[in-house]
């Protein structure tokens, strides 16, 4: 059996075992899809609701995401030589310090939440959803960082046994690990009050930023890096 052909059953295997996890708990992530619920998340959205009442977004992450989003929610960015993203060294909620060179051959998501009611939590239940569809390939890394937002709003922190990384303190537009993922936007205009994820190819060369991201968005991007990983083997 050739290492190609086994490289096409692990993406295969793989793709199962998320399907699979996804299965019981997509339906709390994916809730507002009948046009009923569409009717109703709308006319809260249109309030501007989804950052200001804790339970909107949760009763409406479609929805919700949709209309924070601008119209162009997806750019890139590209590094020429090695990446000064693997340079980085920054500590994680419990004070351990956090090499991003070990992110070096894994599909990186680094995802900076605002901190506003239900969004905040919301973001990081989906981003905690996501690390446990893909844990077992051992090639994604999930990494949060909170971002300014709405005073006495604050992330959940992670239990001893999460392998989710949760960078400490609240970043603004001065971080150094935002500065450098914001300057590498090549289109569009950079808000920290967005929920704005980056994820990054496994080596390092390739970063794209979405808005608002949903799970759909995020299984189809990084499950596209985990094929380009596989068929280089």
């Amino acid at each position: 059996m050739t290492l190609r052909y086994c490289s096409f059953l692990h993406y295969l295997l793989l793709i199962a075992f998320a399907i699979t996890c996804a299965s019981s708990s997509d339906i709390s992530i994916n809730f507002d899809e009948d046009q009923a619920s569409v009717d109703y998340c709308t006319e809260k959205a249109e309030k501007k609701l989804c950052t200001r009442d804790h339970n909107t977004y949760f009763e409406c992450p479609i929805t919700c995401a949709s209309h924070n989003r601008p119209e162009r929610p997806h750019w890139g960015g590209f590094e020429k030589k090695e990446s000064p993203f693997y340079d980085f060294q920054l500590k994680d909620v419990n004070g351990k310090v956090i090499n991003f060179e070990d992110f070096d051959g894994q599909v990186t998501v680094v995802a900076l939440v605002p901190l506003y009611p239900g969004l905040a939590a919301f973001h990081q239940k989906l981003l905690e959803h996501v690390f446990e569809l893909y844990k077992r390939s051992f090639v994604v890394t999930v990494v949060l960082l909170p971002m300014v937002g709405q005073h006495g709003v604050s992330l959940e922190k992670p239990s001893k046994n999460s392998k989710l990384i949760m960078l400490d303190g609240v970043g603004d537009i001065e971080h150094p690990l935002v500065q450098y993922l914001s300057k590498k936007i090549q289109k569009g205009v950079f808000d920290v009050t967005l929920l704005n994820s980056f994820i990054i190819s496994p080596e390092g060369t390739h970063l794209e930023m979405h808005i608002d991201a949903d799970l759909k968005m995020y299984r189809q991007y990084i499950e596209s890096h985990i094929k380009d990983l596989d068929d280089e083997l």
